[in-house]
């Protein structure tokens, strides 16, 4: 989803709010639309996120504001208060995609710091006034405050030094946070299209990692399972009333290592409430629970009914705790009595073994339910800077099975298995090593592109997943698959394709793409760029680029002897020796930029009725010569 299609449904968004009855009347006296759209976005912004009804009490946005066109104050849920600063900066279309003007950022962090330390002097506008007063009251007694800016364009990239300066400046419990298009973009994909609850920025989220958390666990005559080693572990009874609070105080960060986020809404969720509100009493007879780890565990006593812990993760039980807190929280006093008397829950806790073995407990407590190798890495930020680099596109990286529940219908939700196959081949080097893994993936074998090599020697998930990889180049590598894909061969092929030698092909690509930006534009210039640039505006290029690479390997294979034929197709896919020694030599071979740009897409046109023998031109490998030599697949 590119930013003008999300800047147009915000649009929408905001001209609902200017024509509604219920708001219309804040908008008479605003005659240009600019001014109508800037203070939309402030309403919309305070009903989005902040669930607020009552919005004129707290924008302050119009004559002699100093820059602050949200003065809000709230409680959190465990009875702080926090006051929120927030400056909007509404913007046309045609400005979607630049930066937020770093001297606007300027302007706005220089009035917020003479607002915070009162030395501004109340003007004529008397809802400034009136909630400056308060303001000045909080930071008195050193109360938290939180500094949004909001705008519709990216963010800029030269702030984060002025957003430290005010930082030291000010002092005390302040926070800052930019709230560009791409912010509200995700937030937005996360609650229509993943069905799941994004963090709030007028929200005060509490971290679990590192907090004492008090557990009041059921003493009831019954025993609680204790084991000591080699990690201390319980298995305790706990009321619906813990579980609510645990998620009021620390929200979505309370399931940061869960491979599943909580849905907002689902049948399944809405049967725990049922069962819940319902037949308390039926609960635990009929729920799995909750599995968290800790960092620390007190020795325990067989009577403790309350005690402290260090840090909380769920990593089993997400949408457990979201439904109970949902159920417990529309409840009155005497229903949640009602609960708190009726309902157990399970709740197992496990001391912190490290990363690897709480990875491991995380995968094998989500085991029971379909959960594949890549869900157990979709925390990883690695993986997550990959989803939102793609969500500025029209392809949606995929980072566990079955995330979107829904998308746009110009939008395709692509695996991140095909990325990572993608970009192995591409600029790894490895499409021998890759098609092994995918062959043992087909045969029911572990997958190593999702597996580390700390769990299994051959993982490959580390090579492909670093601090070195680079959206633009999943993205580069992806693009020119896609363009392999469009060969008739491999479109008959469908989900086959992965076993063929598209990737082999898609790593050719790569040395010619590298050897024709040499002789079109130099040395410096970067594939990346190149492909992503040309996607759109000269996709027949890249194709022509596809279409020798694939010529120059038919060629390669026609020029051996044909008794000799099969063997060395077999090499070719299965041996890097076959597949280095003929890359070597397309490198030393004679190229011009004429070569690329005149070559023939007639590879392209061929009739999808032709028979298989036309297809093996340029398609090598098929089920015979996976039987003739597994051995060489599984080594």
């Amino acid at each position: 989803m590119i930013n003008e299609q999300f800047y147009d449904y915000i649009d929408h968004e905001l001209q609902a709010v200017i024509n509604s009855e219920v708001y219309s009347p804040y908008f008479v006296n605003l005659k240009q639309i600019e001014q109508k759209k800037s203070y939309a976005f402030l309403i919309w912004f305070l009903n989005s996120y902040g669930r607020i009804s009552n919005v004129e009490d707290y924008i302050t946005d119009g004559h002699d504001d100093y820059s602050c066109d949200i003065i809000l104050d709230k409680v959190d849920s465990q009875g702080e208060k926090i006051f929120y600063l927030v400056q909007s900066k509404w913007n046309t279309k045609k400005n979607c995609n630049s930066e937020f003007d770093n001297k606007d950022l300027k302007s706005f962090l220089s009035d917020v710091q003479s607002v915070i330390k009162g030395d501004k002097a109340e003007g004529a506008n008397e809802k400034f006034n009136r909630q400056y007063q308060h303001l000045k009251e909080h930071v008195k007694r050193n109360g938290k405050i939180k500094i949004i800016y909001l705008c519709l364009k990216n963010n800029c990239n030269d702030s984060n030094e002025n957003i430290k300066s005010l930082k030291d400046i000010i002092g005390g419990q302040v926070e800052i946070e930019g709230f560009d298009i791409n912010r509200l973009k995700i937030d937005y994909i996360s609650q229509e299209y993943r069905k799941s609850i994004p963090p709030n920025p007028l929200e005060n989220i509490y971290s679990p990692d590192l907090e004492k958390i008090t557990m009041e666990v059921i003493r009831d005559g019954s025993s609680n399972i204790e084991i000591k080693d080699p990690f201390p572990a319980h298995v305790f009874l706990v009321r619906p009333k813990l579980i609510f609070e645990l998620v009021s105080k620390y929200g979505v960060s309370l399931f940061d290592r869960n491979v599943r986020d909580p849905i907002a809404s689902s049948n399944i969720n809405e049967e725990i409430k049922s069962t819940l509100l319902k037949n308390p009493s039926y609960f635990w007879y009929y729920n799995n629970g909750i599995t968290a780890i800790t960092r620390r565990i007190p020795k325990l006593n067989s009577q403790a009914e309350q005690f402290d812990i260090l840090g909380l993760q769920i990593i089993n039980g997400a949408q457990t705790a979201n439904s109970i807190y949902n159920a417990y929280k529309n409840c009155n006093q005497a229903e949640r009595e009602i609960l708190d008397e009726e309902a157990k829950v399970t709740f197992r806790l496990l001391k912190s073994g490290g990363n690897d073995f709480d990875l491991k407990v995380t995968k094998y407590t989500n085991s029971q339910n379909p959960v594949s190798e890549r869900d157990f890495w979709s925390n990883d930020p690695i993986q997550q800077k990959l989803q939102n680099y793609f969500f500025n596109t029209s392809i949606w990286y995929e980072k566990r099975e079955g995330e979107f529940r829904d998308h746009p219908e110009d939008i395709y939700v692509v695996q991140n298995r095909m990325f990572a196959c993608s970009y192995f081949s591409f600029w790894l080097n490895s499409p021998v090593e890759l098609l092994k893994s995918l062959v043992k993936i087909r045969g029911g074998d572990i997958d190593l592109l999702f597996t580390s090599r700390v769990e299994n020697k051959d993982g490959l998930y580390e090579r492909i997943f670093n601090d070195n990889t680079k959206p633009q180049d999943v993205h580069s590598s992806f693009i020119m698959f896609t363009l392999i894909a469009e060969l008739p061969a491999y479109r008959r092929r469908g989900h086959e394709i992965l076993y063929t030698n598209c990737f082999h092909i898609l790593n050719i690509t790569k040395i010619v793409c590298e050897k024709y930006l040499k002789l079109k534009y130099g040395k410096d210039a970067k594939v990346s760029p190149f492909i992503i640039k040309n996607e759109d505006d000269h996709e027949d290029l890249l194709k022509r680029i596809v279409a020798y690479s694939a010529e120059k390997l038919q060629a390669e294979v026609s020029s051996i002897e044909e008794d000799e034929r099969r063997r060395y197709i077999f090499g070719m896919m299965s041996k890097n020796s076959y597949l280095d020694m003929f890359l070597e030599k397309l490198k030393s071979e004679p190229m011009t930029v004429e070569d690329i740009e005149d070559f023939s897409l007639q590879i392209y046109e061929e009739d999808e009725d032709e028979d298989d023998d036309d297809e093996k031109e340029y398609d090598y490998f098929d089920e015979e010569d996976e039987d003739e030599d597994t051995s060489t697949f599984s080594s």
